[in-house]
C-alpha cells in the first residue's frame, strides 16, 4: 500500500475509534502524522514543477492533489496551478466531492460560469483579472476561459484531498454511451452521433478570439 494511501487509512481508523470510543482524537492523529511525516520538507511541495497535462484546447494543468502531495491526506484540501493560453477554456466539468476557490494571478480576460440544478440560473462572470477571485459550488458544472491575447493563470483551492473531476463533454461524448442515447441528447440522427465524437480529437481555441489575437 502507498505511504499516502496508508496514512489516509490510518486517521480515517483513528478517528472512527475516536468517535466509537468518545475521546478527542487530535493528540493520536497528530502522532501518527508525525510519524508519517517527520520532516518540515514533507509539507512543502513544488507546484510550478508538477507534472502538467494539456486538454487540448489551451489550458495547462498542474496538480497538487493527495496522490503527489501526501502530507494532504486527512486535511480535506487540494490545489492546482491552472495557465491558460490566449482563447483557450478549461472545458465545463464537475467536483463530485469538492467547492472550487480560484485567485487569479496573472492575466485578464478570464471569463468564468456555473450552472445551478435544473431550474436554477446560469451564472458568468467576465473579465476578472489579477486579484480576483471566484468560487464554484460543489458538484455544479463550471468552466473558464480565457478571452484574452495574454495567458492567464490562477490558483484553484478546493475543499477535498481528492476532489475527482467530470469532464461532461467527454464524459458524454468518449465514453461508451450508446449512440441511441446521445442521438437523443443532442436531437440528431443515430448516424451524426460519431462524427460528434470524432470531432473531440480535433477541438480548436474560439474562433472569434483567434481572429482577434492573431492566432493562425
Amino acid at each position: 500500500m502507498k505511504t499516502g494511501t496508508f496514512s489516509f487509512c490510518l486517521v480515517l481508523a483513528v478517528s472512527a475509534l475516536a468517535v466509537s470510543a468518545g475521546f478527542d482524537p487530535s493528540k493520536e492523529v497528530r502522532d501518527i502524522r508525525a510519524e508519517l511525516f517527520p520532516h518540515a520538507k514533507d509539507f512543502k511541495f513544488n507546484l510550478a514543477d508538477a507534472p502538467a497535462s494539456n486538454n487540448g484546447v489551451g489550458a495547462k494543468i498542474q496538480g497538487g492533489s493527495q496522490g503527489r502531495f501526501p502530507a494532504l491526506n486527512g486535511l480535506g484540501v487540494s490545489y492546482t496551478l491552472f495557465t491558460i493560453d490566449p482563447c483557450g477554456m478549461n472545458l465545463p466539468h464537475v467536483h463530485p466531492r469538492a467547492t472550487e476557490l480560484i485567485y487569479i494571478i496573472k492575466g485578464y480576460g478570464l471569463t468564468v460560469g456555473f450552472s445551478e440544478e435544473n431550474g436554477g440560473r446560469v451564472l458568468v462572470n467576465r473579465k476578472l483579472k489579477k486579484g480576483w477571485t471566484t468560487v464554484f459550488p460543489e458538484g455544479l458544472p463550471h468552466w473558464q476561459i480565457n478571452t484574452s491575447c495574454y495567458p492567464v493563470q490562477f490558483i484553484s483551492a478546493l475543499s477535498h484531498a481528492s476532489p475527482g473531476v467530470v469532464t461532461v463533454p467527454d464524459r458524454f461524448l468518449g465514453t461508451s454511451i450508446p449512440d441511441y442515447v446521445l442521438s437523443v441528447v443532442f436531437n440528431v440522427p443515430k448516424e451524426d452521433v460519431q462524427d460528434i465524437r470524432d470531432r473531440l480529437s480535433s477541438r480548436d481555441l474560439e474562433a472569434e478570439c483567434k481572429r482577434r489575437c492573431g492566432i493562425q
